[in-house]
């Protein structure tokens, strides 16, 4: 097979989405931060596939990774050939390193997927200072240079930490990649969690769009989505890093796959992108590699498959939608309209009902359809008239839905007839 990207990835006109190959393109990813070390060769192949056949279109990994926050060595994993990312120091990388790399970047652009590749973990930055500004310029350009003609890639500095120390590596670092790549691959920025790269780098011309880490904090995901989508100059976000599947040390866990639901429609509905991440793909306890395919992974296919039914590239996020049972917090319930107001689409996260006004969707009539956030299975949930176009002043119509027996959470699409 050959890669299945013309172009690298771009950012829209309008500053909201990624595009590829001149169409939008839907950031759908997820996270296997030592997919370049503590992989092996078979192991990465055979993660990579499971992800590409459940609808995934990014993978995060790390090059210089040295177990983890909380777990990190002086210097970052060897690779299965005993190579590290670099010798005596950043500016000084070892192409030995790179070489199953590459390989791994070619096998990904084979399966549509991108590699989202964080030069190295925060932790050799900002805690033990490995990186300057020189040498994380010299680093970065040899980055840049070889995964130039890569269209499947795209850059995340940081990892895992804010900028406080040492800030100058990290624009040093994108110097490099850009001055490497000719400035043909996307460049983005992971803090440590409840923080956002718009907070240290928004107005910086390297960031092309943000990321955010909520970590614990899930129930925050819509706020901090929605702020990112606030300013100005507009840019795509990403949920970067949410609570993981599996996890067990979080202080609102334990997190569920309803969880891992919650979490990426309340992304998808603020106007962002979403990543999605198994405890185990980082831990990798004994065992891991029968856990490529949980609930969580396949219900994230589910999501593209019903995001790409809709023009989701033009969706405006409206909370107006609603005219009672919003709620909020953990139960928060959300939504988005085209840009036309020709559908909606609500995502509502508990067993609850809500009012919701049809008269915002412009046409004369919608049809309802009640989608499963588990499997995509629809129901119909009936036709209405909405009020709309009946005279100088719209009819303000209301209709209230309840999420259907035994569905954990929902999604109301509503659609001109």
């Amino acid at each position: 097979m050959s890669s299945r990207f013309r172009t690298p990835l771009a950012v829209s006109a309008n500053g909201r989405y990624l595009i590829s190959d001149g169409e939008p393109w839907l950031w759908l990813g997820d996270t296997a931060w030592p997919l370049f070390t503590q992989y092996s060769d078979d192991n990465a192949r055979a993660y990579l596939r499971s992800r590409a056949e459940l609808g995934y279109s990014v993978i995060q990994g790390v090059l210089a990774w040295g177990n983890g926050t909380g777990f990190e060595k002086p210097l970052p994993d060897a690779n299965s050939s005993g190579h590290r990312p670099w010798r005596a120091s950043p500016a000084d990388p070892d192409p030995a390193f790179f070489e199953p790399v590459d390989a791994l970047v070619a096998y990904a652009a084979e399966l549509g997927l991108v590699l989202a590749m964080l030069p190295t973990w925060g932790y050799y930055v900002t805690d033990i200072g490995l990186f300057d500004g020189e040498n994380a310029r010299v680093y970065g350009r040899f980055l840049g240079e070889r995964y130039r003609g890569a269209n499947n890639v795209v850059w995340v500095l940081g990892g895992d930490r804010v900028p406080f120390r040492n800030p100058e590596a990290y624009d040093g670092m994108a110097e490099g990649l850009r001055k490497g790549s000719g400035g043909r691959q996307l460049i983005t920025y992971h803090p440590c969690g409840w923080h956002s790269s718009s907070q240290f780098y928004h107005e910086r011309d390297w960031l092309d769009f943000n990321m955010i880490e909520t970590w614990t904090d899930w129930d925050m995901v819509y706020p901090a989505v929605a702020a990112d989508y606030a300013r100005t100059p507009v840019k795509p976000i990403v949920l970067g890093e949410g609570a993981y599947e599996g996890g067990t040390g979080y202080p609102k866990g334990p997190i569920t796959p309803l969880i891992c639901r919650r979490q990426a429609w309340w992304a998808f509905m603020a106007g962002g992108y979403f990543t999605n991440g198994h405890e185990q793909m980082w831990r990798i306890d004994p065992g891991w590699q029968m856990l490529f395919d949980t609930p969580s992974a396949r219900q994230m296919g589910v999501l593209r498959k019903v995001v790409e039914s809709i023009r989701w590239w033009q969706r405006v996020p409206d909370q107006g939608l609603f005219a009672e049972g919003v709620s909020n917090g953990r139960t928060l319930n959300a939504a988005v309209r085209g840009e036309d107001s020709s559908w909606a689409l609500a995502y509502l996260s508990s067993q609850c009902q809500v009012q919701v006004y049809l008269n915002k969707v412009w046409v004369k009539d919608v049809r309802a359809t009640w989608i499963n956030p588990l499997d995509g299975t629809r129901t119909e949930a009936g036709t209405y008239a909405t009020g709309n176009m009946l005279g100088v002043f719209p009819r303000t119509t209301r209709q209230w839905f309840a999420v259907p027996n035994e569905w954990e959470d929902a999604l109301l699409l509503l659609e001109g007839i």
